[in-house]
């Protein structure tokens, strides 16, 4: 499995075209204008600083688990998870840019809900990002692991419809059901993307979303979009070349079940254990911000930080697609 796939040739196409674009309309139109975000100039340093935000989004926990668990079950359904990463990123970013398009259109009241953090819409936010964000991970965990009970009863001699039952019964099965069921292609993953950047909760967006803010009021609407757009393009690189890795990793794994089946099995354990930990950090936030719950379990787990989690996901990827290289070649060599 050393060739690329057509969707991931795209992903990388993509990438580098917002890349190109940002970086271009940056050099283009806002370096020679020397124009002004708030009390500094809009040189390279504030390009730098919305490029870095949106790598930075891009290794938030809830992204890594929701690419890395949808890629985990698209390829037990046979498709090419290549493009999740992507889509996801261009429907959460969609978000931030028709957010800052509106600000700098004018609309002075969003920019003053977004900067208070006690707006209705900061409130609504609030509830809204971690819910939506906590329930799809439940629900893809919950999915996945139903694939590992039929693996592992496949490997006891059973039938490949062992475990299906878990996802019949009551209306929280339903919902998991329905979920897993409807989440059938890649592109889906930019609705998913979508609710969940609805929820401004990250510091990385509201960051972005306050600079750009200032930056409109004072320059031209083209050259304050730059910001989200190199927003977009960070973003848009490192969750695309997330999910070619994961895509290429689930792929080798699944390939030949009968010699990868406990390799198989401990990726897909990772991804239910990951996805199940921060779905279920996000609830106990919502009820204790929220609801007000305080309950110390609850609070204890709330309290739980998540900031550099979503690098060590991915450090560990990395480590798991290294040790299937190592051992596809070692295969190789015995073979020969």
């Amino acid at each position: 499995m050393n060739h690329m796939t057509p969707a991931a040739r795209r992903v990388l196409i993509v990438a580098g075209a917002l890349l190109v674009a940002g970086w271009g309309l940056f050099a283009l139109v806002v370096a020679p204008g020397d124009y002004q975000a708030g009390t500094s100039t809009f040189g390279i340093g504030l390009a730098v600083t919305a490029f870095v935000l949106g790598m930075r989004h891009a290794f938030d926990a809830d992204h890594i688990a929701a690419i890395d668990n949808t890629s985990r079950k698209l390829v037990d359904d046979r498709k090419d998870p290549s493009s999740v990463g992507l889509w996801f990123a261009l429907g959460h970013s969609t978000v931030v840019l028709v957010t800052v398009g509106l600000v700098t259109a004018g609309v002075g009241a969003l920019s003053a809900q977004i900067g208070d953090e006690d707006s209705p819409l900061a409130v609504f936010t609030g509830v809204w990002g971690p819910t939506v964000s906590s329930v799809f991970l439940l629900a893809m965990a919950t999915a996945n692991l139903v694939i590992l009970v039929r693996l592992l009863g496949r490997a006891r001699g059973g039938t490949a419809a062992d475990g299906r039952g878990w996802l019949s019964g009551g209306p929280v099965s339903l919902i998991i059901a329905r979920t897993a069921a409807t989440l059938d292609a890649p592109w889906k993953m930019f609705v998913v993307g979508l609710l969940f950047g609805l929820g401004f909760d990250t510091a990385s967006t509201i960051t972005l979303l306050l600079i750009a803010g200032g930056a409109g009021v004072v320059m031209p609407w083209y050259a304050a979009m730059v910001l989200p757009l190199l927003f977009t393009a960070g973003m848009v690189t490192c969750d695309g070349l997330n999910s070619i890795v994961t895509a290429r990793l689930y792929r080798w794994s699944a390939e030949r079940p009968d010699r990868r089946r406990r390799y198989n099995a401990a990726l897909i354990l990772v991804s239910v254990a990951v996805a199940f930990l921060v779905g279920t950090v996000g609830l106990c936030g919502v009820l204790v911000d929220s609801a007000g719950v305080r309950w110390a379990p609850v609070e204890a787990i709330a309290a739980t930080d998540l900031d550099s989690f979503g690098v060590i996901i991915v450090a560990a990827l990395l480590l798991a697609g290294l040790t299937s290289w190592i051992i596809s070649r070692s295969q190789r060599g015995a073979a020969a």
